[in-house]
């Protein structure tokens, strides 16, 4: 929907649900529609956020699920923003906008931080005490065993519709055969999980809202946990075993650290093949929204963060890799001139300066691959070789080649397939590491270890 249409359902429906004119509304700076909304009613004015629907979803979920998830939590005494309804035309949740901000690395003091983590640990233990039976009575499956339990997230990523056409991609494949043969039982009975945890506003030491609900489901609570800590890696948290320890004194109750161990690997898998449909939903029609680097950064730390999770459990030695000396490319001067055009474009609103840095993003992206590109792959090339017994002619042959190879291998060349990929991987991840992004620290550190 054109944004001046989008603009004119708000405003009527504004009118016609809260009885109150839309006095301002401005597009927030994201790939995601959104928008920031002032509306005076007869009492005075509201600050209202309006959450639309993705323009590409990897999960299968739509807006009006998240809706209902909302409207679940709320009623279950869950600090998340006041709703006030939904627009079906556009479609949008309309809520409140809450006072705060989100990523604790921008807390005032340490005394703010830690009272925040506290916050978050209290509201995730009491998210996963929920009673079950208004979730099940809104038509949420209930996994009916202990391995449904565990997989519920992970089975829903990797059943629902995948591309026609699917890029391949040996590292995924490697992840989804070692989660298929190393599946846990889960310890604890299916509560709400929120499955994206972590995502939070907070204002001084106060947690204001839970947010971000979209993908939740009746599923194993510990998952939650290993979410968590993998989002800590671009949203840091500080001391994930600090925070886990306060979530047990909140919960009552020991955690299942093997357990958990188990779901860094299958969420992260998980995230991966979510990440791989929004990117082949844009490849099929292209958006001027979209920020398709943000995209390869979940894409690739999440891989990363898979492989890491196996050396974890398996007790597997991570490589060690580097990019080499960065290469000059005929791409070189070409590159230089946009980024320094784009440089100069207007951001007068937040949404313009969202794109102005999605250009930019774009082109360090680029600047690297035409510096680091032909050695990340030579190296790549060299080591499936030694796999396959000859040399693939070019990174896609060679993601053809591995791929096939690791859909008929067995547990037994596990160790010698992770050393291969877990590096190509970590090389692909040195190379988006753009200086400065949320992400790199993600790409460029391991994993915080939970012990």
């Amino acid at each position: 929907m054109a944004a001046e249409q989008a603009e004119n359902v708000i405003g009527e429906w504004i009118a016609s649900n809260m009885g109150g004119e839309l006095v301002a509304l401005e597009r927030q700076g994201r790939w995601r529609p959104a928008w920031y909304g002032t509306v005076r009613t007869s009492e005075g004015e509201r600050e209202i956020y309006i959450r639309g629907e993705r323009s590409t979803s990897g999960s299968g979920f739509n807006l009006k699920r998240e809706y209902a998830i909302h409207r679940l939590c709320e009623q279950g005494g869950i600090k998340v923003p006041q709703l006030y309804g939904f627009i079906e035309d556009l479609p949008a949740i309309v809520m409140e906008r809450v006072r705060g901000r989100h990523d604790l690395r921008h807390a005032a003091s340490e005394e703010d931080r830690e009272s925040v983590r506290r916050q978050l640990a209290r509201e995730m233990a009491k998210m996963h005490k929920l009673d079950t039976a208004p979730f099940i009575a809104a038509g949420f499956h209930c996994p009916q065993s202990p391995i449904e339990t565990t997989l519920a997230f992970y089975s829903h990523a990797m059943n629902s519709p995948r591309p026609a056409n699917p890029v391949p991609n040996p590292r995924l494949a490697f992840l989804e055969h070692w989660v298929s043969r190393n599946t846990p039982p889960a310890r604890t009975e299916p509560k709400f999980t929120a499955c994206d945890a972590g995502q939070f506003m907070y204002d001084g030491g106060e947690l204001t809202a839970m947010m971000d609900l979209e993908l939740g489901m009746l599923a194993d609570p510990m998952q939650d946990l290993a979410i968590l800590r993998r989002r800590t890696t671009y949203e840091p948290m500080g001391d994930i075993p600090g925070l886990f320890r306060m979530y047990e004194e909140e919960a009552g109750k020991p955690l299942d650290l093997d357990i958990i161990y188990f779901h860094t690997v299958a969420s992260a898998t998980a995230a991966v093949t979510s990440t791989m449909k929004m990117v082949a939903a844009f490849r099929d029609k292209p958006s001027s929204d979209v920020n398709l680097v943000e995209m390869h950064n979940w894409f690739h730390n999440s891989t990363k963060q898979g492989f890491e999770g196996v050396a974890e459990v398996k007790g597997y030695t991570v490589p060690k890799v580097s990019l080499g000396e960065p290469r000059r490319s005929f791409a070189h001067d070409p590159l230089l001139a946009a980024k320094t055009m784009t440089e100069g474009l207007s951001s007068d609103s937040p949404f313009d300066a969202y794109r102005r840095n999605t250009l930019l993003q774009n082109f360090a992206y680029q600047e690297r691959i035409a510096a680091y590109g032909q050695h990340v792959a030579d190296c790549y090339l060299d080591d499936a070789g030694q796999i396959l017994g000859t040399r693939p002619h070019d990174v896609e042959q060679a993601d053809r080649l591995m791929e096939a190879y690791v859909n008929q291998a067995g547990p037994e060349e596990d160790e010698r397939l992770f050393t291969v990929l877990c590096a190509d991987i970590l090389r692909r991840c040195l190379m988006l590491a753009i200086e400065g992004s949320t992400y790199y620290k993600g790409l460029t550190e391991p994993v915080q270890p939970l012990e």
